[in-house]
């Protein structure tokens, strides 16, 4: 092969690898022109668009997966998201949405709670069945608020179907009242599964009064 040849080929391999580059790091042809969300129930799709606040036709290979988690994971409603990207021109957002264990008032409105204890929005009337979170105000509020939502996440469903409200004043005073005026002494949010596993056969013995703050040793009255 001579010389000229070699340099040819040489050449022509540089520019391939050039024109490749631009293509697909700078050109819009392998660039955004979708954006799928998926996970969504109550959260709106357009919402998530628009919090991802992505450019059409950013080339895909720069398009900032982490910064777009940081700002779809700023909605109120959103637990956590997960951004990637899919050749040659889709962008995929899975969000994970809160969702309520329980709500606490705020005025006339509420707040719903989810199991973590975070409030994260505002409705004029509660879901039915969910549980009214009643709080202490002030330093204790979000750790006592993280305890009642444990509880309350943990409950099976044939319990959360008769709970009215979770009191506490800290995260170690825990009360659940159910329906039909019966009081169940929760304690602290420890060995929580344990106590919800109990509770559904010590209500069985028509108790008015059940103290499951320690689950090793309960007891109940009518």
């Amino acid at each position: 092969m001579s010389r000229r040849t070699v340099l040819i080929v040489v050449a022509g391999g540089v520019a391939a690898t050039v024109l490749t580059t631009w293509l697909v790091a700078f050109s819009s042809v392998f660039g955004v022109r979708s954006i799928e969300v998926r996970g969504v129930h109550s959260l709106s799709v357009d919402r998530v668009r628009a919090a991802a606040d992505v450019r059409d036709g950013t080339p895909l290979v720069r398009v900032d997966t982490t910064a777009i988690t940081q700002r779809v994971e700023k909605l109120p409603e959103v637990a956590s998201a997960q951004v990637s990207t899919s050749f040659p021109s889709t962008v995929v957002i899975m969000v994970e949405e809160r969702l309520p264990v329980g709500y606490v008032r705020r005025g006339a409105r509420a707040e719903l709670v989810d199991r973590t204890g975070q409030e994260y929005q505002t409705v004029d009337q509660p879901p039915v069945g969910l549980a009214h979170f009643v709080l202490p105000t002030g330093d204790r509020q979000r750790s006592t608020a993280a305890a009642v939502a444990a509880v309350a996440a943990s409950l099976p469903a044939s319990l959360r179907g008769a709970l009215r409200s979770i009191q506490a004043l800290d995260p170690e005073s825990i009360t659940l009242v159910l329906s039909g005026h019966r009081l169940v002494r929760w304690g602290t949010a420890d060995r929580t599964g344990d106590k919800a596993r109990l509770l559904p056969a010590l209500l069985g013995h028509h108790a008015g009064y059940v103290d499951v703050s320690d689950p090793d040793q309960p007891f109940t009255r009518r």
